[in-house]
């Protein structure tokens, strides 16, 4: 692995330049990316599409509801539920598309093998990090208990899942948003290991790298969070134009709920990842003088090649 030679130069650049340099890093690696995509995607969103079927229902749940009278506030909430429940699983869907970027940002593209390995090698960590801490597991718990009982609960939905668990986890991952870095990239323990005292443990890794850009990177994470929003509404309704205008069906139909909405959902993240990796180097960047540290390891794997 040349460090010194890298896919995509390492420099400290603004979050308008790191949006643009992401569709770049796509559009170079979009066959690998999309591979590891599909692969991450494809268990979560067979379980949600499952999970969330019956809030697909508005008509009948309008007849049995007792404190809602209008099916267009079951078809928001499905349609808030779908976001959601996409938005907390995607650190952890697309595991795989984080760890395949950071290694071929060193011209060192990994292979399928060798990114499954790694993420298995630190799947106990990932779970319990981004499975549970960050909820990509446990936001399952309430859409069993919708798909087991689907007619609304304004009482349980509004406070525990819509404000406790999506408004925590979106200003977890606003002001600390590298967890799967570190995990899968830098490979930090998640305790600290009596044999390698001098090596950070993850917690305390975490601390150190985003305890002096909170209030950058919370405020990038409403600028990105905005766009994501606006290109998300910009494509769904563009693409129900463009049917509209082939089939002459300008009605918002079925297949988009179940298959279109999600499936551009599922895209922006793919693209918040790689946003968020380019991110994460600016910030080591910016911290920790990357460039100079990865020039300085170049020069000394050379001296060690040339001592051999």
């Amino acid at each position: 692995m040349q460090l010194d030679k890298t896919a995509i130069v390492i420099s400290q650049r603004s979050a308008v330049d790191l949006i643009d340099l992401s569709l770049v890093v796509m559009r170079r690696f979009w066959k690998p990316i999309l591979f590891f995509a599909v692969l991450g995607i494809a268990p979560f969103a067979l379980l949600n599409l499952v999970l969330l079927w019956p809030l697909t229902r508005y008509e009948t749940l309008l007849i049995a509801s007792s404190n809602v009278n209008s099916s267009a506030w079951y078809h928001f909430r499905y349609l808030f539920a779908v976001t959601a429940a996409i938005f907390i699983q995607a650190p952890l869907a697309l595991s795989g598309v984080t760890y395949f970027i950071g290694q071929a940002v060193f011209i060192e593209r990994p292979s399928t093998r060798q990114v499954l390995l790694a993420l298995w090698h630190r799947s106990g960590a990932m779970l319990f990090v981004l499975g549970f801490l960050r909820m990509s597991v446990l936001c399952f718990v309430p859409l069993l208990f919708m798909y087991s009982a689907p007619v609304f609960a304004p009482e349980i939905e509004i406070p525990l899942y819509a404000m406790l668990m999506c408004g925590s986890v979106y200003l977890i991952r606003g002001f600390r948003p590298f967890s799967a870095e570190i995990l899968l990239l830098e490979r930090c323990p998640f305790f600290k290991s009596k044999k390698n005292p001098e090596r950070l443990a993850y917690g305390q890794r975490s601390r150190w790298l985003h305890s002096t850009l909170y209030n950058e990177l919370f405020g990038v994470h409403i600028g990105v969070s905005t766009v994501v929003v606006l290109t998300a509404t910009s494509a769904t309704l563009g693409i129900l134009f463009l049917i509209g205008v082939l089939t002459g069906i300008t009605r918002w139909g079925w297949w988009i709920d179940i298959a279109i909405y999600p499936m551009i959902l599922w895209f922006l993240c793919v693209w918040v990842t790689v946003i968020r990796f380019l991110i994460y180097m600016n910030s080591r960047i910016r911290t920790e003088g990357w460039e100079i540290e990865l020039r300085l390891k170049a020069e000394a794997q050379r001296l060690e090649e040339m001592a051999r």
